[in-house]
Order: structure tokens, then C-alpha cells, then sequence
């Protein structure tokens, strides 16, 4: 694990962002909390923590991380199903991309501690991020598949999250995998 630095999140240059993600979730549930997180911990967060909203760039995305979700708990991804993919956009101003080699040499972190199973330094990089309020963190999927946001809804400071449910989930063959 590299040696991260919380207080090197003082010094990022964030960056502006307008972005469209996807996520995988279960029927019912507001897209844009991150409660669910916020109870059960994330990537980004622990446990009874924060809320975080994590958002996958692309669809494809979306279905690693659901097939991930389903091979990590040893169940078929039938059984998560049904599942919502909404789509949700927002325009950020203050990301940290951790999938630039710079930003992430300047924080003292390697490429493959952000995808790690292991998630006590990408937790402590969500806190230092969640404490200077930045907005979100782009991210590697750790599926290998395109990229995750996670955005933190309490420091959006009135970034409005535009959600829109585009698909539904019954079965296998909807994934169209």
C-alpha cells in the first residue's frame, strides 16, 4: 500500500466535471443518496459513515459491477435480480481524478491501491476528500471495466443530481450480456 497523505487532498487542483452515470440498485430506492453506502460503507466511506453515490461512466460499467456484487457475495446474478439502472447527471466543479498518474503520484497513492479489494486507504482518501468538501471522486472501476464517480451528496453545495430511470432489470437477458 502506498503511503497516502490525507493532507495532500488539501493541495489537489479539483477539476470541473459534467457527468452522466449509471448504477445498478435494487427497486425503489432514491438514486441519488447514497444512504445505502453511507449505512454499509463503500470504496470511499466506511461504515456508518457518509453518504456516497457511486456511479459507473458507462452501462457496461454498471453490469461488471452488478456481476462483481453477485461473485463477491457467491450467489448467481439472477438472484440480485430485479435491479433499476438509472441514469443520473450532475455538474460538479470540484472532482478529484484518480485516474490521472499525476494526481495520484502527488497524493503518494499507487494505480492499483484505488481497485484494491482492500479498502482501508481508499476509505481514508474518501474522508480527507468528504472533509475539504469536495464533490467526488473519479475513480478506476475496480472490475476493470470503464470508471466509477463517487459523489458525495453533502457537499454538492447546490449541484442539482438530474436522475431518469432508463432501464429495468427482470432478467439475465436484460443485461443483454
Amino acid at each position: 500500500m502506498a503511503g497516502f497523505d490525507p493532507i495532500s487532498v488539501t493541495h489537489a487542483e479539483p477539476s470541473a466535471l459534467d457527468a452522466t452515470g449509471y448504477r445498478n440498485q435494487a427497486r425503489g430506492f432514491d438514486p441519488r443518496s447514497g444512504e445505502g453506502a453511507r449505512r454499509f460503507g463503500g470504496r470511499f466511506n466506511p461504515p456508518r459513515s457518509f453518504p456516497v453515490l457511486y456511479l459507473c461512466t458507462t452501462r457496461s460499467c454498471a453490469i461488471a459491477e452488478l456481476t462483481r456484487q453477485a461473485d463477491r457475495q457467491s450467489i448467481d446474478v439472477a438472484q440480485l435480480l430485479p435491479r433499476e439502472l438509472p441514469k443520473v447527471h450532475a455538474d460538479l466543479t470540484d472532482v478529484i481524478d484518480l485516474t490521472d498518474d499525476a494526481t495520484l503520484a502527488a497524493r503518494g497513492i499507487a494505480a492499483a491501491d484505488v481497485v484494491r479489494d482492500d479498502h482501508r486507504l481508499t476509505r481514508q482518501v474518501g474522508e480527507a476528500v468528504y472533509e475539504q468538501r469536495l464533490q467526488a471522486i473519479l475513480t478506476p472501476s475496480a472490475t476493470g471495466v470503464d470508471n466509477v464517480l463517487a459523489i458525495f451528496p453533502e457537499n454538492l453545495a447546490g449541484s442539482v443530481l438530474e436522475t431518469e430511470l432508463i432501464e429495468v432489470w427482470a432478467t439475465i437477458q436484460d443485461l443483454g450480456t
